[in-house]
Order: structure tokens, then C-alpha cells, then sequence
């Protein structure tokens, strides 16, 4: 019920923000914005709960449709595989080093 209920907060906070051109919103974007707020959520809340190699990947996903988004880096498909392939080794090289600690 919490996720339906910022759902609803930011919704009502773009569409205004939409009318009077402060900024631009479509569907997409709409969406974009909160797939990214979700995965923000799941690796904060994992690293969090969890401990430190935990929710990396999906912080990095959230930071490439965060950027993606709001136009400060636009990733082709293969760019942001990349960078997801890349941090998943990260944090399974991690996961490696820590789960064999004496």
C-alpha cells in the first residue's frame, strides 16, 4: 500500500510541474522515473539489510535510468548492459572476497 501511495504523491506532483512546463513528463518518463525509484529502493534497502556487496546492481540500475532519463547520459542497450554486467561482477567478486574471510 506504501507504493501505491507515492505512486500517487508523485504523480501529483508531476502533473502540475507537466502544465506549467516546469518540466517535461510523458507516460515514459512517468514510468521511467518509477522503475528507477524502485530499484533505488530494493538496493538501498538491500545494502541496508543485507550488508555491503548487496543491492549494488540494482543502485546501478537506478543510476543508469536516472541518467537516462533526465538527459545527462543517454545509454544505448548495449552500454547499459554493459555497465550492469560490469557492476554484477563487482559485487559477485565481492561476495567472493567476504563470504571467505578467516
Amino acid at each position: 500500500m506504501r507504493f501505491f501511495g507515492m505512486v500517487l504523491i508523485l504523480l501529483g506532483v508531476l502533473i502540475p510541474l507537466s502544465v506549467f512546463n516546469v518540466f517535461d513528463v510523458s507516460f515514459g518518463k512517468f514510468l521511467g522515473i518509477v522503475f528507477a525509484t524502485l530499484f533505488g529502493y530494493a538496493g538501498i534497502s538491500a545494502l541496508v539489510k543485507k550488508g555491503f556487496p548487496n543491492g549494488l546492481v540494482s543502485c546501478a540500475i537506478a543510476t543508469v535510468l536516472f541518467l537516462h532519463i533526465f538527459n545527462v547520459h543517454r545509454f544505448t542497450f548495449w552500454e547499459g548492459f554493459v555497465v550492469f554486467f560490469s557492476v554484477l561482477l563487482i559485487e559477485w567478486g565481492f561476495f567472493a572476497i567476504l563470504s571467505h574471510r578467516d
